[in-house]
């Protein structure tokens, strides 16, 4: 499937959540949506999944408009919410057989999937458990769960890492890498490393913006040049210190690795530049 966003713009009253912009995703693309809070994320993120429309501009769904007609969208998308909504009183597999009911899903071909992904998703142990007394965390995997079901052809998942341990996050980073050989995947997130191994276009947005949107091989390319490790002097402060990527405290002292167009300090050195730095470099614009 190709999905077409061409000029699309969304604005509250007066305010610019999103400025016009373009691109193109398709099936068998895992693309990472990055960017800091009130960057357009979610507001892009709702235009595609049909529950918002946009101020001006379209999306071209295989050729024709989810705008004018939303149900060619929504009965092609999984859709997991920053904030996913839950029946409380409703058990992990109860809430996501119900949500089965609700696309449609054959009651038989239902309770395999279900049965799949609360394996996949670490579930099993707490199927029969209320919502209203699961953690954050299994909140979180159930949301995903549902938003997997009935095998869509477009997913798109707005922060689903929020509250996962760090096993559960690479068990639903593996899941999305195998379901984007074939199928399209949007996953927005502000931690780079959720994409960082899977993702085959990355997009950065800032401030209603899109900045970026290539491959990862791409932003690296351009970052290089751009990203200094040194050993801070001890007379300066890092807490006035910008577009610092890490610090890290060493025998020698704290060495920084900063995002900057020009050499910070005579004796910085240039260092080989990570996905997250490569980022920095987009949203500090400094090429």
């Amino acid at each position: 499937m190709l999905l077409e966003v061409k000029e699309v713009s969304k604005k509250y009253g007066t305010i610019s959540a999103l400025n016009p912009l373009s691109c193109c995703m398709e099936s068998g693309e895992l693309i990472g949506l990055v960017g800091s809070n009130g960057a357009g994320k979610s507001t892009l993120i709702k235009i595609l999944s049909t529950l918002i429309r946009p101020t001006s501009g379209d999306v071209l769904l295989d050729g024709r408009s989810i705008v004018k007609n939303p149900s060619l969208m929504q009965k092609n998308i999984g859709y997991l919410p920053q904030n996913a909504a839950f029946y409380p009183n409703l058990s992990a597999v109860e809430f996501l057989m119900y949500l089965s009911a609700l696309k449609k899903i054959p009651k038989k071909k239902a309770r395999e999937e279900v049965e799949a992904f609360l394996e996949a998703l670490h579930l099993s142990d707490v199927r029969n458990k209320r919502l209203s007394d699961c953690s954050g965390g299994m909140k979180q995997r159930v949301g995903i769960a549902g938003a997997l079901l009935g095998n869509p052809e477009i997913i798109i998942v707005d922060e689903p890492t929020t509250g996962l341990d760090p096993e559960e996050r690479v068990a639903l980073r593996n899941i999305l890498s195998t379901l984007a050989c074939t199928k399209l995947v949007l996953l927005s997130t502000h931690i780079i490393s959720d994409i960082e191994a899977a993702a085959t276009k990355i997009m950065v947005l800032k401030k209603g913006n899109l900045l970026f949107c290539d491959t990862p091989e791409t932003l690296l390319h351009h970052a290089q040049g751009h990203v200094w490790e040194y050993i801070l002097p001890k007379s300066l402060r890092s807490e006035g210190l910008s577009s610092v990527s890490s610090m890290l405290q060493t025998k020698e002292g704290i060495k920084i690795r900063q995002v900057s167009a020009e050499r910070p300090f005579a004796d910085a050195v240039l260092a080989e530049a990570a996905l997250e730095e490569a980022c920095l470099c987009v949203l500090e614009e400094v090429f």
